[in-house]
């Protein structure tokens, strides 16, 4: 028996995505943000939401999610922080952050990384990137 694979509506099939090409970047709490995939952008797309962030040493901010989300640290060291516990992540590691949970970043170097958040991401911040981008 054969079976047919079926192809996503979205026709993105493989995509290549670099940080130099990122486009819409926004400054949130002194850190820039650029999605490149989101799943309330681009029909047949399902996962949440992944894209890059630059943060320059010394910056700290702080975010609670209501989805989950993994931080891949590309370039840099950085730390997390939730209560009492501190994560630190160089480049070549991960940190998966769970939803609901508060959380502080500090960026310990000049911190380059790609965020994959699950669904519904695009959902729970079509109002947020909306209003960070007219700030332009």
């Amino acid at each position: 028996m054969s079976r047919t694979l079926k192809v996503n509506p979205a026709g993105l099939g493989v995509k290549k995505f670099t940080i130099q090409a990122a486009q819409d970047w926004m400054l949130y709490s002194g850190v820039s943000l650029a999605d490149v995939v989101n799943e309330d952008e681009m029909h047949g797309v399902k996962l949440g939401g992944v894209g890059f962030m630059r943060a320059p040493k010394g910056e700290t901010t702080s975010f609670e999610f209501a989805y989950d989300e993994v931080l891949v640290i590309t370039r840099g060291r950085c730390s997390v922080r939730t209560g009492a516990e501190t994560v630190t992540a160089q480049a070549g590691e991960v940190i998966y952050l769970s939803a609901g949970v508060p959380c502080s970043f500090h960026a310990d170097e000049d911190t380059e990384l790609v965020y994959i958040a699950s669904s519904p991401y695009g959902e729970v911040n079509r109002d947020a990137k909306a209003s960070l981008l007219s700030q332009k």
